[in-house]
């Protein structure tokens, strides 16, 4: 008798994992019928409807037990999960195309929280924050979050106060597409957006909490890091027009030169004209510009 019920009890512990790994499952077969209405439907209300619908989904999916452990391979066409080397957190990151061509952004930061869900959701903010002068140097809490949707994420960890360094892509309207540098930092446990460690030119003592980069999305822009090189890098990018290079509503594209940023004490230094051996690759294509059925990463000027 007491045989029989050991094997009732390991039994037990057994199928629970697997009961809960049925509805993350179930949860996600519903995420992905809703995914692919606010990417493809052709009527704007029915986009909004749907990823109303899906985020109240994803939450009631994150809540359940072992979640955060779950990739929902099956959302990687809707959606972006990334997921810290460290294995603190991860961050979801999306979008929803307006009729007007520009889009609006949503996300969330899930802790590793075994007990219970531990989510920040993230509130796309770019139509306020667009208008001011110094959003590269300001501070955001998640409810004022520059929307993106990031495809890596480098972790700075060895220092006093660490932080990691988020890549993401940002459709801007039909002419511009960004590209994004965000750095994100833990403060008693919940997330900001910013931290100055950006140089914003070479040999210049100015330093950035974020950097963006606008293109024509005529062209591809390479962000991505160099791993061998233990860099960030990224084509330079000039203005179309024979006019000065002073105004963000200018159109740019890559010239076929490359800078970046390399970590030193702390922070990430410029650097001109890189001479490199070996491109990077993007991690995730789908994301770098999805206007496009393919991506290149070589840096390409197309004429208007």
């Amino acid at each position: 008798m007491k045989k029989i019920i050991f094997l009732f009890f390991i039994f037990g512990l057994s199928i629970k994992p697997l009961l809960a790994q049925s509805k993350l499952a179930f949860y996600e077969d519903s995420l992905q019928r809703l995914g692919t209405t606010f990417t493809n439907d052709t009527v704007e209300i029915n986009r909004i409807q749907a990823n109303y619908q899906f985020i109240k989904t994803l939450v009631s999916a994150l809540k359940e037990k072992n979640s955060f452990a779950y990739p929902f391979k099956n959302l990687s066409s809707f959606i972006s999960i990334k997921k810290a080397e460290d294995n603190k957190f991860r961050i979801i990151t999306w979008f929803v195309v307006n009729d007007d061509g520009t889009s609006r952004y949503y996300g969330a930061i899930q802790m590793n929280n075994p007990s219970k869900l531990a989510l920040y959701p993230l509130l796309d903010n770019t139509q306020n924050l667009q208008r001011s002068t110094n959003l590269a140097d300001t501070t955001l809490n998640p409810n004022q979050w520059y929307g993106a949707v990031y495809y890596h994420i480098l972790p700075v960890t060895n220092l006093k106060k660490p932080y990691y360094i988020l890549l993401g892509w940002k459709g801007e309207n039909l002419e511009t597409s960004s590209k994004v540098i965000e750095t994100l930092y833990f403060e008693n446990g919940k997330p900001k957006f910013g931290t100055p460690v950006l140089q914003s030119q070479p040999k210049v003592n100015d330093y950035h909490e974020r950097m963006i980069f606008n293109y024509t999305k005529d062209a591809s822009m390479l962000l991505s890091f160099a791993k061998d090189e233990g860099m960030i890098v990224f084509d330079h990018l000039v203005a179309l027009s024979n006019a000065p290079v002073k105004s963000m509503d200018k159109i740019y594209a890559p010239d076929l030169s490359y800078d970046g940023l390399k970590f030193k004490s702390g922070k990430w230094i410029y650097l001109e004209n890189l001479k490199l051996k070996n491109l990077p690759t993007e991690e995730d294509d789908l994301f770098i510009d999805p206007s496009k059925d393919s991506q290149n990463t070589n840096p390409v000027i197309k004429e208007q």
